[in-house]
């Protein structure tokens, strides 16, 4: 696994929760919901997409699991009854790539986690994780598979 240590700015989202168990059921229909609220105001041409897991679901019970999915917006975006708005705090993350589906995203999140962070002189830091899209994030001529950034809030050890 290919990791790099970068430094992520602040994001100001507009963003849709889904709770329960991370994985193929729920989450892709979240983004869906956000895609089609982004087609009614004419904002799927937003460069930025976050998916922001805010519970590890080792830890937590999965039917209390929170992902968020949203878009980045200007600071002055007004919400409206569908989304809701949060700053998303910058700083230093463990940035991998992904190209897979659903399934096989609890997978890269805990290769990640399991054998990259242990001897990488990092350990996370309080923030959440996020995955980090950017334009189209589909795969040509393959099904329900897509490309994101998997990043780790870290501070050193």
């Amino acid at each position: 696994m290919n990791v790099q240590i970068r430094s992520l700015p602040p994001f100001h989202v507009a963003y849709m929760r889904y709770v329960g168990p991370f994985g193929a059921h729920g989450i892709p229909e979240l983004w869906e919901r956000l895609r089609q609220w982004m087609e009614r105001r004419d904002l799927l041409g937003v460069e930025i997409k976050l998916g922001v897991a805010h519970d590890d679901p080792d830890v937590t019970d999965p039917a209390k699991c929170r992902y968020d999915a949203g878009i980045v917006v200007p600071p002055d975006f007004t919400p409206d009854r569908w989304v809701n708005v949060a700053d998303i705090s910058g700083g230093k993350h463990a940035v991998a790539a992904f190209t897979g589906t659903a399934h096989d995203i609890r997978g890269a999140w805990d290769r990640l986690y399991r054998s990259w962070l242990p001897d990488s002189g990092y350990e996370p830091d309080d923030r959440p994780c996020l995955e980090l899209y950017r334009g189209n994030p589909m795969v040509d001529a393959k099904p329900r598979v897509f490309r994101c950034e998997l990043c780790v809030p870290v501070r050193p050890v």
